[in-house]
This record gives C-alpha cells, sequence and structure tokens, in this order.
C-alpha cells in the first residue's frame, strides 16, 4: 500500500547499445512507493520518453479489483537515492501516477518507514545493498 512519494530517475538500459538518435531520454519523476506493486510501474508517456520496448503482456490486478493486461516493457536501470538496480517496467495508462513497487526495492535494499514516510537503508549494510543469496 502506497503511503509517501520519493523521486526517482529511469534510463533505458539499452541506451548503451543504442546510437544517439535512438536513445531514450533520462526520466526523472516521483513515484508512489507501493509494497502491494510488484515491480516498477510507469504512464504510457514516460515509456515513450525512455523509449522502451514491449518485451511481453501480462494480466495483473489493481486496487479497484479489476483485471487487466498491460504491457511489461524493459530494460530500464532504476535509480532511487544513490541505488540502483535494473527491472522491468509494467506500462500504465496516460497519467497514472507512478509506482515503485517490491521488487526494485528489494534489490536495492530499500526498507520502508511509513511512519516516517521515507525509505531507509538496510541496518544490515547502511552504506549499500545488501542482499540475499540462498
Amino acid at each position: 500500500m502506497g503511503v509517501f512519494v520519493v523521486p526517482i530517475k529511469v534510463r533505458n538500459w539499452q541506451n548503451q547499445f543504442l546510437v544517439e538518435d535512438q536513445r531514450g531520454e533520462e526520466v526523472v519523476c516521483d513515484a508512489l512507493v507501493d509494497s502491494g506493486a510488484v515491480e516498477l510501474s510507469l504512464s504510457a508517456e514516460l515509456i515513450e520518453r525512455l523509449k522502451l520496448v514491449e518485451i511481453r503482456k501480462i494480466r495483473v490486478y489493481t486496487a479497484d479489483g479489476g483485471e487487466h493486461e498491460y504491457r511489461v516493457m524493459g530494460v530500464a536501470e532504476i535509480e532511487v537515492q544513490g541505488r540502483t538496480c535494473c527491472g522491468e517496467v509494467i506500462e500504465l495508462p496516460r497519467g497514472t501516477q507512478p509506482l515503485l513497487g517490491a521488487v526494485p526495492l528489494e534489490e536495492m535494499d530499500w526498507h520502508i518507514s511509513p511512519l516516517e514516510k521515507r525509505l531507509v537503508p538496510n541496518p544490515k549494510s547502511p552504506e549499500k545493498p545488501l542482499l540475499p543469496l540462498c
């Protein structure tokens, strides 16, 4: 459930392999921290600016109980407060609030502090992410 927003930067990971005129922009926006969402989800207009390509389609359910088919786009590099990860992005309808979901939050090793309305680093490794591999 989303309770606050954080600024994020998103880049098309494939930019490094593309000629300059085919590269997407870097997008800076505010995203709702939503541990109930799985991935990063961005509106169609932000996806267009990033020039992300469709990987597949996926069925999703939303907070209102509706079921929808959305496009999965990628691959994006996501940066939140100096920590980065790469992942897929779910394309939302135009004008929709970006959602920062559980998978990128886990990969960047951010913990949610709902009372303080902020992300806090893992106390076991406050300087950089520490991920389980077991």
